[in-house]
């Protein structure tokens, strides 16, 4: 994985929009002003991220406003704006601390002896990464990206980071061939996820990555 994370990258490169439109704010500005000057500004923001990505899970990236992130999190909308410029800064900051969580999760898992361990570690770490944050699936994999070029390049950053991380499980190959069967494995978790999700996560998370690691698995043995 790279250096510099995927947030990061983000951070640096974040060029504020106009604001979103606000809706009529319900809380009272006493309270929530007194709630906000009681948490250290690093705290602060990890909250506001806390609660925006529940809050983006929930009604959708353009259903969301500003206002209602504030009140979610108790504060004004003068010290959200604090931390950050524009809904579209903030959801764009979320997606790639999302990505930069999951990749890290699968490192994390993926130090086993053997190429087959290291797939079905992965795609444990996979499931259950999903599993523990359902919201975040919401938001690397939901509907409303599409109309945002930002938010797909974010995304495919995300996946390419992954297709780069699986190039080492595909046995003695050139890397632009490596790099087209490790796509074909990221989508093929892709796939598996989206049902499991969409299905209720019926099925336990270790069953799930043992069909995932199963399947992908008989592709790559034969490469190797």
């Amino acid at each position: 994985m790279a250096n510099e994370t995927l947030a990061a990258e983000v951070l640096k490169n974040t060029v504020p929009d106009d604001k979103v439109r606000d809706e009529k704010e319900t809380a009272p500005r006493a309270r929530r002003r007194s709630t906000a000057t009681r948490m250290p500004a690093a705290e602060r923001r990890r909250q506001i991220l806390d609660v925006a990505i529940e809050t983006f899970a929930r009604s959708g990236y353009h259903d969301t406003s500003m206002n209602a992130i504030a009140r979610e999190a108790g504060v004004t909308k003068p010290v959200l704006y604090q931390h950050f410029a524009s809904k579209h800064e903030l959801f764009e900051l979320l997606l790639a601390e999302t990505g930069d969580h999951l990749m890290r999760a699968i490192e994390t898992a993926s130090h086993e002896e053997t190429p087959r361990e290291r797939v079905e570690a992965g795609f444990r770490a996979f499931f259950h990464f999903f599993e523990d944050q359902p919201s975040a699936f919401t938001v690397l994999y939901g509907s409303g990206l599409a109309t945002e070029p930002e938010f797909r390049r974010v995304v495919r950053r995300v996946r390419d980071t992954f297709a780069e991380h699986l190039t080492g499980l595909v046995g003695n190959r050139n890397h632009d061939e490596a790099l087209a069967l490790a796509a074909g494995i990221n989508g093929l978790s892709e796939g598996m996820i989206r049902h499991w999700m969409h299905e209720g996560r019926t099925r336990p998370a270790d069953e799930m990555a043992a069909l995932a690691a199963r399947l992908a698995w008989g592709g790559v043995e034969s490469l190797i």
